[in-house]
């Protein structure tokens, strides 16, 4: 992230274009965001999503129409083009967007010429753009479906946006941002994450990234109330298809699975283990565990009396067996 913050940096102080490349929820408009805040560009920032719009709709809303132009242009209508004069123009998905449409869009970077839907009239206009995109370009290029010309037009300066998973302790760091922002926002008292809840954000693989972290915190803090989020209030959507697999979860499929045990020697383990840890310290104990002290004096009284029991059997098999031994002995004489 260091780097990335550098390439903003030095990417901002120049106009060229920026291609920011990334999995969704990466944080890719920020990005662009983030470059048009530190450049010297006193205009607005204007962002389009090419693909939430459709094909026929984003040349009228990156170029603008004049009244009559087609039906339903009811008026003139002012481009993003010309809304984001002298500042920044950001196309995300760029890789969405019609090819017929892409050879318009290169001559206007070209020339920074346009002309408005049934306008005779060319406009100019002096912006930076920044695209993004969660495809590989390379790809949609050799694909046919993204012009080669227009992809070394915009691909200067490539600005790649790490996946979540890849960010080590960030993820506990942004859970803790997105934690206070939602616990002030929903009036709850939540102040940081149980250690098993920081080592279940860490384990999991977000294949939805930031935006996905943001929203479990926010249904979590939503959902509940306490200090602490335990790792039982989290909540995680399965998402159908193939997602990347982090080295964690790699080593969980490489390992040769364990012989299973019953649920209560697996219980003892787990308290005997904590036990240890806070040096005899039930209330510790329970605290490390999530549990109330009742739950594991309880266990431990369980487990006392299974002994008892146990040694009593063992003891009432040994005094059988000793008792058949010697009348075995007294009947043979």
């Amino acid at each position: 992230m260091q780097t990335l913050y550098q390439i903003i940096e030095s990417v901002a102080q120049s106009q060229i274009p920026a291609f920011i490349k990334g999995e969704s929820g990466t944080g890719k408009e920020l990005a662009a965001e983030a470059i048009h805040v530190e450049s010297q560009r006193r205009g607005k920032f204007h962002a389009i999503n090419c693909a939430a719009l459709a094909p026929e709709l984003i040349e009228s809303e990156l170029f603008g129409h004049m009244k009559g132009a087609f039906t339903g242009a009811a008026s003139n209508r002012e481009g993003a083009a010309s809304y984001a004069d002298g500042g920044t123009l950001f196309l995300d998905e760029i890789c969405e967007m019609d090819l017929t449409l892409q050879k318009k869009l290169l001559r206007f970077l070209q020339t920074g010429e346009y002309r408005p839907i049934g306008s005779n009239r060319l406009e100019t206009v002096d912006l930076r753009i920044i695209c993004a995109t969660n495809r590989d370009p390379m790809e949609e290029v050799r694909q046919g479906r993204f012009r080669e010309d227009l992809f070394y037009r915009l691909h200067v300066v490539p600005v790649e946006m790490p996946a979540l998973r890849d960010r080590g302790d960030d993820i506990l760091q942004l859970a803790l941002h997105f934690l206070d922002t939602y616990s002030r926002q929903e009036g709850k008292s939540f102040e940081d994450f149980t250690p098993a809840a920081r080592e279940v954000l860490k384990n999991w693989r977000w294949p939805g990234n930031v935006r996905e972290l943001k929203n479990i915190v926010h249904q979590v803090v939503v959902m509940n109330d306490g200090a602490n989020i335990k790792a039982d209030m989290l909540r995680f959507d399965e998402v159908k298809g193939d997602q990347p697999i982090t080295t964690r979860q790699f080593d969980k499929v490489q390992r040769p699975v364990q012989p299973l045990e019953p649920l209560w020697q697996t219980e003892k383990r787990a308290i005997e283990a904590a036990l240890d840890h806070c040096n005899g310290n039930v209330r510790d104990a329970a605290d490390l565990l999530e549990v109330a002290p009742s739950t594991i004096y309880r266990k431990r009284q369980q487990w006392q009396i299974l002994n008892q029991t146990i040694t009593t059997k063992v003891h009432q098999s040994c005094m059988d067996w000793s008792t058949a031994q010697y009348r075995g002995l007294s009947d043979s004489n």
